[in-house]
């Protein structure tokens, strides 16, 4: 893990050139390699521009690195709270470890009903972007639910192994937000195990949804879009023609999902299609008010804020610009997801020029969900672009460089 000072100073594009020049590219042959312009490659190193999630993982398979090595994840820092968002991790990791050693090796877990008390506060602390919070109940949690899987029987099985895929989502949710992908990986492997233990069709989904990331992160998009296809036919026969809110949450969710693949892949049509199957869908939501099942948010807004997100991947910077300013989250809203949508409304006013509106939108997404936003590596890019453009950086900016670098959130 490199040093704080070292990687609080570098920006994803002064990564992007050193990797490069090890790689002895110039900045015209990496164009000609990676088929990226010439022009996007000089802005993002200059940091003069944000680069697209399909940008950065072009440059990192042509560079022959991670994404992770390009935006400096994990974080590291001294600060105190820092330690304790990250200390968790290697809990996490040695219990997904020893998910299938023998029942007797573990001790005895408490009911289900005061696991399932606690699996619901987590699941508050996610929703939240709480992540120190969060870290902290999981790994007992983990531990608990793989006993009681392992000891039960039944219907009592079938309903912790439930509880358990939904902390093993948790719990790669937060490897993933934190930098830790090769955990992220190995939870992703035990939520599909808990999910299959469970012989639940929602939780099934819900896996195979997690999965789809891997290939998302690996550029394989048509093997991740193949997936999500089975995936949701797969739901949609297992729930019926006439599916409960929680299955239909599922199933916009994996639209949702081929929305964001298919525009990464820079397919207008793939992504048009995805978008109108997911607003069909959400005509099916109770009031037209987005829902909340299995950890995922479906509705009309949140299919908005995925039209969002994939106008930005597909460069019409100014259409996702003008969605942004029109779209207004309500409270009811995961603050997850309204962080998730302010950070990319900073990137596509970073992308317009408009700096104003991109430092609002960011200093809202550090108000909604302060932790997302700190360990966020589009948050703290936009920060250094904004820093960038101007010779003197306005206050709110230096304010806002101090508290992404090394200030604490204050938030457990």
């Amino acid at each position: 893990m490199p040093d704080s000072d070292e990687a609080n100073a570098e920006t994803v594009g002064s990564r992007i050139a050193r990797y490069r020049n090890l790689a002895g590219y110039t900045q015209r042959e990496f164009a000609d390699h990676s088929h990226l312009s010439l022009g996007s490659i000089r802005k993002v190193e200059q940091g003069e521009r944000l680069p697209t999630y399909g940008f950065l993982n072009t440059a990192a398979r042509t560079l022959a690195v991670t994404v992770e090595q390009l935006t400096g994840q994990p974080y590291p820092s001294r600060q105190r709270a820092d330690a304790r968002v990250h200390a968790p991790i290697a809990a996490i990791r040695s219990i997904a470890r020893a998910y299938d050693l023998p029942p007797e090796w573990r001790p005895l877990p408490r009911s289900l009903d005061a696991i399932a008390r606690d699996v619901d506060q987590a699941t508050n602390y996610r929703a939240a972007a709480r992540y120190t919070a969060l870290g902290e109940m999981l790994p007992a949690l983990l531990e608990e639910l793989t006993a009681s899987v392992h000891q039960l029987d039944g219907i009592a099985r079938r309903r912790a192994a439930r509880l358990l895929a939904s902390c093993y989502y948790m719990a790669y949710c937060l490897a993933a937000r934190l930098g830790y992908l090769d955990l992220a990986s190995i939870l992703e492997e035990r939520l599909q195990w808990a999910s299959t233990q469970a012989n639940d069709p929602l939780s099934i989904g819900l896996a195979q949804w997690t999965r789809a990331n891997g290939f998302q992160v690996a550029k394989d998009y048509n093997t991740g879009l193949r997936l999500l296809e089975q995936s949701y036919d797969q739901l949609w026969d297992a729930v019926g023609s006439g599916p409960s809110s929680a299955a239909v949450t599922l199933l916009g969710s994996i639209r949702l999902r081929q929305v964001t693949q298919a525009s990464r892949a820079r397919d207008e049509d793939a992504t048009a299609h995805h978008l109108g199957e997911a607003r069909r869908l959400a005509e099916r939501i109770s009031g037209g008010v987005d829902g909340v099942h299995y950890h995922l948010t479906f509705g009309p807004v949140n299919t908005a804020v995925h039209d969002i997100a994939a106008q930005i991947e597909l460069k019409h910077v100014d259409v996702a610009a003008e969605r942004a300013r029109a779209l207004h989250l309500p409270s009811s809203m995961p603050r997850t997801r309204r962080g998730h949508h302010l950070i990319d409304a900073t990137r596509a006013f970073i992308a317009i020029g408009d700096h104003s509106a991109a430092l609002v939108a960011l200093q809202q997404a550090r108000t909604v969900a302060p932790q997302q936003t700190r360990y966020h590596p589009m948050a703290r890019e936009a920060v250094h672009v904004l820093a960038s453009h101007h010779r003197r950086a306005s206050e709110e900016v230096r304010a806002l460089a101090a508290w992404i670098a090394s200030a604490t959130t204050g938030t457990r």
